[in-house]
């Protein structure tokens, strides 16, 4: 009889054993999900922010370009466009001090003219 008892008890820590390590797995599974899943909300809670960040800034752009004045002064601005009744007013370089040969020198030269230029002048190096 003893031995049949002990036999049983055996069986039943080794049983025990497996139901503490089959419920360790699950709680340690769900432990994970619940890490995974708070790391994706925090994701998104902050992909939401950004949106709404500029959601905020289009909603800016729209007021700015309903306004008239905005049209116009891209208009202005933009295309060269000017109300009826309106002058130009040509403002020479020499009064803003823009020197006009500086940019006319910075000018690309034709490929042709590179090429020459490449072979032919007089390098420093």
């Amino acid at each position: 009889m003893s031995f049949s008892i002990l036999i049983t008890r055996r069986w039943t820590a080794v049983l025990l054993v497996g139901v503490v390590l089959l419920i360790g797995s699950s709680v340690g599974r769900a432990l994970y999900q619940r890490t995974q899943l708070q790391a994706q909300i925090h994701d998104l809670q902050q992909s939401i922010q950004i949106q709404q960040k500029e959601q905020g800034q289009y909603k800016e752009l729209l007021d700015k370009i309903d306004d008239f004045a905005y049209i116009e002064r891209e208009a202005r601005l933009t295309f060269g466009l000017k109300q009826p009744g309106e002058g130009v007013l040509v403002v020479p370089d020499s009064v803003i001090g823009i020197d006009t040969q500086s940019s006319v020198a910075s000018a690309p030269s034709s490929n042709p003219q590179r090429w020459w230029n490449y072979f032919f002048s007089q390098r420093n190096s």
